[in-house]
């Protein structure tokens, strides 16, 4: 017994799989019960168990695997890693527990194999399920085929797919097995009562005797409805929302049809496989099908229709010569046999194809209606059919063209056949598929084919109509039915009721369904008064959001309330006004006005008349607008009573023009009254006296009707009068209305009578017409000049003037017009609530003329593209050219050419190919928006072209996509899974090209403008491509990841990643997830822009929240006992949902008891790893305690991210205005937004971060101090986020915890981040460590809690960490506190390894060289030493120039970078007071103190700066001082040239000041010009004081800093305008060329140089011809200016990779090179060898090195990577020669920085790697001239790279050739000598020895001179020795001291000769100088060194002229110095102090 129960003690993992059955049962049990147990179905407990299920169901046991069976059934049914285990357990089933012998076991197999469909797994189980049905067990494959039966019962066959098992019922109905037969009937009777009659043609091959029995079986539960009884896991919650509304009652009228919309009749064609015909057709298929005789042309088509009768389902291939060549035979063959049969043909292929026909149709539609015209009954039958197979795979919008040319074709026939056409294809149409233009172009042509004279024309006419009304409803038809007579409509309507829609339509349920909400609410209430109030109040919101729509309509349009509601109420009615007739007129004005008004309007005294029309205008307001006829009434009345508008009395006709206006203006008028009168008043607006009047009459009926119809009638009748005066001002009317009303006219109608009145001879009209041209410009734009181009020239020039006066300007806004319409048009495009307030934008396309160039696409042309030779078809693309050009504007109708161009797309030959693509192009922008019908044609092509191996293809290509997408939108392109096709058999460059494309174009489309099923065949390949092996195909994929997933969703794509393998699925998943946060945020929907508000049953509100809620429900029981019950049920569901209008955040004191409570642990501490539900129901009633707003709270705690977004705004807005509200609340605001960061959408996490900032903001402007729940229960959850991969969250988070330092006891804030160093994310460490370092720096050790010991200790560990970024953070943060604390650091950390401490000494070692003097935190920036100032002063400057701006910074703006942000303000100023309140505490105090009263004394005489009072000098003229000096001639005339003279006076005053300051300069300036400072190291802002006492300044000191006038001339030179450039070019060379103006530009080389450069850029956009002009004087200056001795010298790297690139492109080109010299080439050249020379040598590694790395990858000019290298190859000649110019480190990081973007493995599949052997032979030049020490240049290069391994090598080869130098600071000397003996001598063990020595003799203080002379004879006597060996261990000093002592002696030896140092060139002429040069030049000294000491490292050249010598002036030398370093030695310091006191000693001995 002990060995039975002996394995109850193993784990329950090991039981499971224990060799004794017991213990597997067992396992299996325990493990059954944890399954249970578990609530998560992502706990990681289940992932013990996920290996195990297969073994538990394939159990040798019977009784084991029973239980692991149950297991197994728990496990699939509640864990998220089920889906892992389904191919493998489900094998299990199949084989060993589907057939089981056990029924129990059998049993559980199924649930388990149903379990896995529940859980979505369904395509994997049928898959099993399939392969079992192969298996030799009979048992087996009958149990899987009852299985399969279950499954498709169960769930239905949307989710057990009939095709994956539907071949197999044949064989398996034919078993042997009698079980199997069965089973599969009864699989096969399944399938029926799912898909129906398709499956009868599966079992056709069958034996009748089972077709019988199988078809009995049908007719029996033929009329059962099938239904799934059980959902997949996605689909469980919608189902039970269904049924719960079900059993409420609310669905008790829509369940049978969401019964039948929901049961999809399957296609039979898609349980057939497809297959390729083109590779079984006949080969001479197409050569019989042309021959003469018709039957081998019938041979031929029978052949074909064999083919496809026996495979109906067509595999995608390219079917165009095929289509083609059996629509030649329909429209061109004579035999009407052979004609039926060809549309029989093309009808079976239009169904095989099915939706992939769309390429096809639009070519084969016009020809098959045009062939309607045969009468033969067998072609009508063929055509019709082939008609209705095609319309399946296209739709009527497209195809509406064709449609309405055929209804107006001449024959009868053919307009009958198409009106049947159109009812046939509208019975198969969902109605959302016709817009409102298409239906009323559609009933337009059809009303016109209804008045035919043909009776079959009228009847299909009068069927088409009945069609589209069943279709659209009568409603929306009827009003574009006016005009049809009685007779006629009735027809219509009986063809109506006959007609039968074929579809299901899909009908819009949840408008229908408010209807029963109320009476469904009111009962839910009553009976559940706990549940169900959600769903009644989202049922409601419709209703609501309907109401407000149709109140808001009468808003838009009231004016002034009731009356415009009425206005449009009649105006409505007027639209289908009748006209009366003149006795009804007669009888309604004797009704309506009084006997003296009728009298008076016809008496032939004037004044009567006027009498009569001033009583009738006075009583026209009073009228009723009701009144039937009304304003017909008075008009016609008016108008009709002789002299009606013939009246000649001014006054009179006056009255009555203003009686029209005022009747249109109060009354509803139509075009039937407008038209009685509108012609009598154009005729009036010639009139001198009445024309403004007859003018506004005009507008007011336009007012009243509409425009059109008014300027339409206006026109027409004054074009028709010879009255230039009526005709112009006819024109000026129009101009009027058209500003006032808007452009609210057809344009093609006005362009056409405009240029009528354009082409008068009248000057008047003419002037008229061209200035209403000039209006319409402003409308139409460029397009409207398209109108013109044949006008004469003259004409043409005032029309241009005309049209480019107002082309641009912004038309003005409609004042009239914009509210009223009676018409049916106006009234339905303004239904989506635009009304007429913006003129909605034209489409311009649909006005141009345009001509119809089928007739030209002749056979023969066709032809010509088509033939076999490429010169021939070159030849009919270039006619094709022609004709299209010649055209400018075409119809879409091109007849056969669509296909023809689609085969010269894919033409061998790459130019014909270009040729054809650009006449796509061309074709695209002539047909505009019809473009898009040939797309489908086409676009295959333009995508073949995308993957051809020549860039200009490849680029034609593009241009065609984007052109006709531009033209004609880009929907269709997504059709046919075209671009799916492209994908999968594309090259690597259609791939990239496509991805790439894709991605640019994709997020610019409406969501919703792809289809789904489109974008899911692309996926497959998308993520196919993300792991593609080529680059670019990688790179372009994962950019269009996010394009594929704005229109398809998430979701969708994860889904799809299922069918992925294991090892690709990584890299995808990780592109989905970087994609993811840049998907756009869905606005919420507008009638759902508030959650629903959840009921409160038993919780009451504290703070009076239960007597608001009692007061509301008061009037509700009121109103519900006096009104109507639904009304009020209505009424009171409306109020629950309205809008909360207390405020978001209420003011109270109950934050104080939230914190007692927390603190006493009645409720929970906030603190979790992952929210629970407990926690949103504590913080929810919570928020309902503190009456926060409710509808703020739904929003609040919806699942949608939406609404959370929505919350964030509201606040944000609130914030202002409610601060006191929100600080009462600011607990439950930060528990809310700490939820938020546990969700995984960045966009509510960014936002949220955004809001906190201005939270805590705000609340450190209140001086408000945070509570201790409130930081508790927020740090710990915000510094989770701290690690977030997002950089804004980052950010954020950082920008948070900064604000919250000022809020919250910083040292809580440091135990909380310590905290976070316990996180296992690396990123999250680095973080922390680096707030920490921030918090030490700023707050000091003080901070560390709980002990400096322990939390440095802490901090400590994380050096061995083994993620590099935690390391250097943590390395950051101990050297940060060795700063503050020094070297008792050591003992705070504790122990550490010596790998980490050796880490820490190096990191604080190198931290020390870096690290800048501080400036004291209590410092406040105003106050900052003026080094700093000057050193960000010089920064912006730098930026200034880098980016060419145009002026420097304004002074007032300096000095403002090293102002804090406000935070920081108040922070520093705290720390301030804090140091400040120290400082006091420290201060000594007692018998060492000072005594205040003794101070005071002391001080008693000072003066303070505020005693200091200003005074005002009198002002003196001292404009002489300024005056230039001018020669005085002598009394013969004779005088000095003033302009030598002036150049004398400057140099004078060069030398005078090098005379007085400290002679430095540049040791490479042998010719005595010094270079200037570089603008770079231009400090400007030194005090004066600063100057006087150390610099006089020199002459670029005393130049005009920035001169505007200078700027403004170098600016000037990069003008587009070539005169400008040249004149400014001309002035600059005058200052270049004189060696005494240079020094003016020093400071301006880098604008210069900029604009240089722009304009390159300018010229190379324009003709070569133009821009030599300007080339030549650019090229001539850049040469001059590099030729110069003191310019260039100073560029920046980015300024000199500009100049070069640009310099190089122009010699790669050749464009310059017209003529047989190559003068360009020269002056070219020539400029970039100057520019090698002369500019930095540093800077110009650096620059080439990077030009090459940015260049190389880009497919550029071939011979411009040559030339680059050229360069750097002279470069590396000159390398030992000005080895002391290169700065090691910048060049080898360049270096390393071009190994990392091109690695040696980029080059792998290049064709050259020269490049990369070119900059390796830098490294290696470079470590041959530096030897071993070039690894001292090696601190910025990490040691893993590929720079740093290939140095490494280099230096083993030198070492094993012996070539390697030893020392570090190697002379130019020794390196030349070096350079010639490259085997240098190493040194003898006797020549090391008398060194070491010497060496000790100098150490030693008593013989230091005579080790120096030892050592410098030891030189003399060996000059090839490199004393810089021994010297690698000393220290600077020392290195300093030989150096110097060697170049005193042999100064000493050598009296003025120079001796050369490796840093300084110094001239000592002798050495007898006076003791006050060389105090002097010690004073100079110190204060260079207290410069240095202050941060300034500038280099200080100075300005010098050898050539010069006055008689004024001293005549010794001038020494030039420059020091590289800014700080003087000791050594030296000590040395010239020693050489001042020597000399002074021998002064006064003499």
């Amino acid at each position: 017994m002990a060995e039975d129960t002996e394995y109850k003690k193993l784990p329950i993992e090991e039981r499971c799989v224990h060799k004794l059955w017991k213990a597997r049962v067992d396992g299996y049990e325990e493990a059954a019960k944890i399954f249970r147990e578990l609530d998560d179905e992502k706990s990681p407990e289940w992932s013990k168990y996920a290996g195990l299920i297969k073994k538990m169901v394939v159990d040798s046991n019977a009784l084991a695997q029973e239980k692991g069976l149950e297991a197994a059934l728990i496990f699939v049914e509640n864990s998220s890693l089920a889906g892992r285990t389904v191919g493998d357990v489900m094998s299990g089933i199949v084989q060993k527990c589907i057939a089981a012998p056990k029924a129990k076991t059998k049993e559980l197999a199924v649930q388990v194999t149903l379990m896995y469909v529940e859980i979505e797994k369904h395509e994997a189980v049928v898959e099993e399920l399939v392969k079992g049905m192969d298996h030799k067990n009979p048992k087996i494959v009958a149990a899987c085929v009852a299985a399969t039966t279950q499954a498709m019962r169960e769930f239905g066959s949307k989710v057990i797919g009939v095709k994956q098992f539907i071949k197999k019922l044949a064989p398996l109905m034919a078993d042997r097995d009698k079980a199997v037969r069965d089973e599969t009937k009864q699989l096969a009777v399944e399938s029926y009562r799912w898909i129906g009659a398709v499956m009868k043609t599966h079992i056709a091959s069958l034996p009748q005797v089972t077709v019988k029995e199988l078809e009995d079986e049908f007719d029996k539960v033929k009329g059962d409805r099938a239904e799934p009884t059980r959902y997949l896991k996605s689909q469980q919650e919608k189902q039970a929302k269904i049924a719960d509304e079900a059993a409420g009652g609310a669905e008790d009228t829509y369940d049978d049809e969401d019964g039948e919309a929901g049961a999809e009749d399957v296609d039979p064609m898609d349980l057939i496989d497809p297959v390729d015909i083109l590779s079984k057709m006949p080969k001479d298929f197409y050569d019989k099908l042309d021959e003469k005789k018709w039957t081998l042309r019938k041979e031929s088509l029978d052949a074909l229709e064999k083919l496809l009768t026996e495979n109906p389902k067509l595999e995608a291939g390219e079917y165009g010569a095929l289509v083609s060549a059996l629509k030649k035979v329909i429209t061109k063959d004579s035999n009407v046999v052979l004609v039926a049969l060809a549309g029989k043909c093309l009808a079976m292929l239009a169904k095989g194809l099915s939706k992939r026909f769309s390429t096809y149709a639009t070519a084969c539609v016009p020809a098959l209606l045009e062939k309607f015209k045969e009468k033969k009954p067998n072609v009508v039958n063929a055509l019709r059919e082939a008609m209705d197979a095609i319309y399946s795979s296209t739709t009527l919008e497209a195809q509406q063209e064709h449609i309405v040319e055929a209804l107006t074709n001449k024959n009868p026939s053919v307009k009958s056949e198409t009106a049947l056409f159109l009812a046939r294809a509208l019975c198969r149409t969902q109605p959302t598929a016709l817009n409102k233009k298409l239906i009323k172009l559609l009933t337009t042509s059809l009303v016109k084919t209804l008045n035919e004279s043909d009776p079959t024309v009228r009847d299909s006419s009068a069927e088409a109509l009945g069609t589209l009304m069943k279709l659209v409803s009568e409603k929306t038809l009827s009003p574009l039915l006016l005009d049809v007579d009685a007779l006629k409509m009735a027809k219509i309507k009986e063809c109506h009721d006959k007609a039968e829609i074929k579809i299901k339509v899909a009908a819009p349920k949840k408008e229908a369904r408010p209807a029963t909400a109320p009476t469904t609410k009111t009962a839910a209430v009553i009976s559940k008064p706990t549940g169900g109030s959600t769903e009644p109040k989202a049922v409601t919101r419709p209703a609501t959001s309907g109401a407000r729509k149709t109140l808001k309509k009468p808003g838009i349009g009231a004016t002034g309330g009731a009356p415009a509601a009425t206005n449009k109420t009649t105006s409505s009615k007027g639209i289908s006004e009748r006209e009366l007739t003149p006795e009804e007129i007669q009888e309604k004005a004797d009704a309506l006005l009084s006997a003296d008004i009728l009298n008076g309007l016809v008496d032939s005294n004037w004044k009567n008349r006027l009498a009569a029309m001033e009583q009738l205008l006075s009583q026209i307001p009073s009228y009723d607008a009701q009144q039937p006829g009304l304003s017909q009434t008075l008009v016609r009345t008016i108008s009709g009573r002789k002299p009606g508008l013939k009246e000649m009395n001014f006054q009179v006709l006056k009255l009555k023009l203003d009686a029209i206006r005022c009747v249109a203006e109060n009354f509803p008028l139509t075009a039937v009254t407008v038209d009685h009168v509108v012609n009598e008043i154009t005729e009036k607006l010639a009139d001198a006296k009445n024309g403004g009047a007859a003018s506004e009459a005009l507008s007011a009926l336009s007012e009243a009707t509409k425009l059109e119809h008014v300027v339409s009638k206006v026109l027409s009748f004054a074009l028709d009068q010879k009255s230039p005066k009526v005709q112009a001002e006819a024109f000026n009317w129009i101009n009027k209305a058209i500003v006032e009303f808007g452009f609210k006219v057809q344009p093609k109608i006005l362009i056409e009578d405009v240029r009528k009145g354009v082409q008068s001879t009248n000057p008047t009209v003419r002037g008229a017409a061209i200035q209403l041209v000039g209006t319409m410009t402003m409308y139409m734009g460029n397009a409207l000049m398209l109108f013109f181009d044949g006008e004469k020239p003259a004409l043409k020039s005032q029309i241009l003037a005309e049209f480019n006066k107002n082309l641009g300007e912004k038309p003005p806004r409609p004042v009239r017009g914009v509210v009223n319409s009676a018409n049916f048009e106006d009234a339905n495009e303004d239904e989506d609530g635009n009304g007429g307030a913006s003129p909605e934008p034209m489409n311009l396309a649909d006005l141009l003329p345009r001509v119809d160039i089928s007739s030209q696409i002749t056979e023969s042309l066709l032809k010509e593209m088509s033939d076999k030779d490429w010169k021939t078809r070159n030849e009919g693309l270039t006619k094709l050219q022609v004709i299209i050009s010649e055209a400018k504007l075409i119809k879409p109708t091109i007849g056969d050419l669509a296909p023809a161009l689609a085969h010269r797309l894919l033409d061998s030959n790459a130019k014909i190919a270009q040729t054809a693509l650009s006449i796509c192009e061309q074709l695209s922008t002539a047909m505009g928006a019809g473009c898009r019908s040939h797309v489908r044609v086409l676009f295959p092509g333009f995508l073949h072209a995308l993957g051809d191996n020549k860039s200009f293809v490849r680029a034609a290509g593009l241009n065609c996509m984007n052109s006709f997408g531009e033209q004609g939108g880009y929907k269709e392109f997504f059709e046919n899974e075209m671009i799916a096709d492209a994908l999968k058999s594309g090259s690597p460059l259609l791939k990239a090209e496509l991805w790439a494309w894709l991605a640019e174009k994709m997020p610019l489309l409406p969501p919703k403008s792809i289809s789904k099923e489109e974008l899911t065949s692309m996926v497959p390949h998308l993520y196919a491509h993300i792991c593609d092996r080529n680059a670019e195909v990688r790179k372009n994929a994962n950019e269009a990841v996010l394009a594929v997933m704005i229109h398809l969703g998430y979701e969708a794509m994860a889904r799809a990643l299922d069918k992925q393998k294991p090892a690709s699925k990584k890299d995808i998943l990780a592109a989905l997830e970087k994609a993811r946060p840049n998907l756009p945020v869905k606005p919420l929907p507008k009638g759902k822009q508030q959650a629903p508000i959840p009921e409160e049953t038993k919780k009451v509100v504290r703070s009076g929240g239960g007597g608001a809620a009692a007061q509301k429900q008061i009037p509700t029981k009121t109103a519900n006992a006096a009104g109507d019950k639904a009304t009020t049920t209505a009424a009171s569901r409306k109020k629950d949902e309205d809008v909360d209008t207390s405020p978001l955040l209420a003011v109270n004191n109950i934050k104080n008891q939230r914190l007692i409570d927390e603190q006493k642990m009645r409720v929970l501490k906030w603190t979790f790893t992952t929210p629970r539900e407990e926690f949103t129901d504590l913080l929810r009633d919570q928020m309902t305690t503190a009456n926060v707003n409710k509808a703020l709270m739904a929003n609040m705690f919806h699942d949608d991210f939406r609404y959370h977004l929505k919350v964030i705004e509201q606040l944000s807005e609130d914030l202002p205005n409610n601060r006191k509200a929100l600080i009462c609340n600011l607990d439950l605001i930060l528990k809310w937004l700490t939820l938020r960061f546990y969700d995984t959408n960045p966009s509510v996490l960014i936002k949220g971060l955004d809001y906190l900032a201005q939270v805590f903001q705000m609340l450190v402007e209140m001086e408000y101090m945070m509570a201790e729940n409130e930081g508790s229960s927020f740090v710990p959850h915000l510094l989770l986020k701290i690690g977030d991969p997002k950089d804004a969250v980052r950010n954020g988070v950082r920008r948070v915890l900064r604000q919250i330092n000022l809020l919250y006891p910083f040292t809580k804030v440091f135990s909380y981040v310590m905290e976070g160093l316990k996180s296992k994310n690396a990123r999250q460490r680095t973080e922390c460590l680096d707030e920490l370092t921030f918090l030490i720096e700023n707050y000091g050790l003080g901070i560390c809690q709980p002990s400096q010991q322990v939390a440095l200790k802490e901090i400590a560990r994380q050096i061995s960490d083994r993620d590099n970024s935690v390391r250097n953070a943590a390395l950051n943060c101990i050297v940060m506190a060795y700063f503050l604390a020094g070297e008792k650091i050591y003992k705070l950390i504790g122990q550490l390894s010596e790998k980490d401490l050796s880490m820490l000494d190096e990191r604080i070692k190198r931290a020390k060289k870096t690290r800048k003097p501080a400036v004291p935190a209590e410092m406040p920036p105003g106050l900052k030493p003026p080094a700093q100032v000057v050193q960000q002063d010089s920064i912006e400057i730098e930026d200034a120039v880098g980016n060419g701006c145009d002026e420097l910074p304004p002074p007032e703006e300096e000095g403002t970078f090293d102002q804090a942000p406000s935070a920081q303000v108040q922070q520093l100023q705290q720390q301030l007071q804090l140091h400040q309140q120290q400082a006091a505490q420290q201060r000594t105090s007692g018998p060492f103190g000072l005594d205040p009263q003794v101070m005071a004394e002391i001080e008693k005489d000072w003066v303070r700066v505020d005693q200091m009072v200003f005074k005002e000098l009198p002002t003196v003229d001292i404009s002489l001082l300024y005056e230039p000096i001018k020669v005085i001639p002598t009394r013969d005339g004779f005088q000095y040239p003033q302009e030598k003279f002036d150049r004398l006076i400057a140099r004078s005053r060069h030398i005078q000041q090098n005379l007085t300051t400290s002679p430095q300069s540049n040791p490479a300036m042998s010719s005595g010009i010094s270079p200037y400072r570089s603008p770079l190291r231009m400090q400007p802002h030194l005090t004066s004081q600063t100057h006087l006492e150390s610099n006089i300044p020199n002459l670029a000191e005393m130049l005009p800093k920035h001169d505007p006038k200078l700027v403004k001339i170098i600016k000037a030179v990069s003008s587009t305008d070539t005169l400008e450039a040249r004149a400014a070019i001309n002035e600059l060379t005058e200052i270049i060329e004189a060696p005494e103006k240079q020094a003016v530009l020093r400071d301006y080389e880098e604008i210069f140089i900029q604009n240089v450069l722009a304009q390159l850029k300018n010229l190379s956009q324009m003709p070569i011809a133009q821009a030599q002009v300007v080339y030549q004087p650019l090229l001539s200056i850049l040469y001059t200016f590099f030729n110069a001795n003191i310019l260039g010298k100073t560029l920046s790297i980015a300024c000199i990779k500009n100049l070069m690139s640009a310099l190089l492109h122009l010699l790669a080109d050749q464009k310059l090179n017209s003529g047989d010299d190559c003068q360009y080439n020269k002056v070219i050249n020539g400029i970039c060898l100057k520019v090698l020379d002369k500019v930095n040598f540093t800077n110009i590694y650096c620059a080439l090195i990077r030009l090459l790395r940015e260049t190389c990858p880009v497919a550029g000019l071939p011979k411009f990577t040559d030339l680059l290298m050229k360069c750097i190859w002279r470069n590396i000649k000159m390398l030992p020669e000005r080895t002391n110019e290169l700065n090691y480190d910048a060049v080898i990081l360049e270096v390393h920085e071009f190994m990392l973007a091109l690695p040696s493995t980029w080059w792998q599949n290049r064709p050259s790697d020269t490049p990369l052997r070119t900059v390796k032979t830098i490294i290696h030049n470079m470590a041959k001239v530096k030897g071993n020490a070039i690894l001292q240049h090696l601190n910025q290069i990490p040691t893993h790279s590929e720079l740093h391994t290939y140095l490494i090598r280099i230096l083993k080869n030198f070492q094993k050739d012996g070539t390697v130098s030893g020392g570090a600071g190697v002379s130019p000397q020794r390196q030349q000598y070096h350079s010639k003996d490259v085997d240098g001598k190493r040194i003898s063990h006797q020549t090391h020895d008398t060194v070491s020595q010497i060496f000790k003799l100098i150490s030693d203080k008593d013989t230091k001179q005579q080790g120096l002379q030892k050592l410098f004879d030891f030189k003399q006597q060996n000059p090839d020795i490199d004393l810089s060996t021994f010297l690698q261990g000393a220290s600077v000093t020392f290195h300093r001291y030989i150096e110097e002592g060697l170049a005193e002696i042999e100064r000493n030896q050598n009296a003025g000769t120079q001796a050369p140092d490796n840093r300084t060139d110094v001239n000592y002429q002798n050495t007898s100088h006076d003791p006050d040069y060389w105090m002097a030049r010690l004073q100079n000294l110190m204060s260079t060194r207290q410069n240095g000491d202050n941060g300034s490292n500038m280099l200080d050249n100075r300005v010098a002229d050898e050539n010069l010598c006055l008689n004024s002036m001293n005549s010794q030398k001038v020494s030039l110095i420059r020091q590289e370093k800014p700080e003087l030695s000791p050594n030296r310091l000590q040395h010239i102090q020693a050489k001042l006191a020597q000399i002074k000693k021998e002064n006064h001995a003499q």
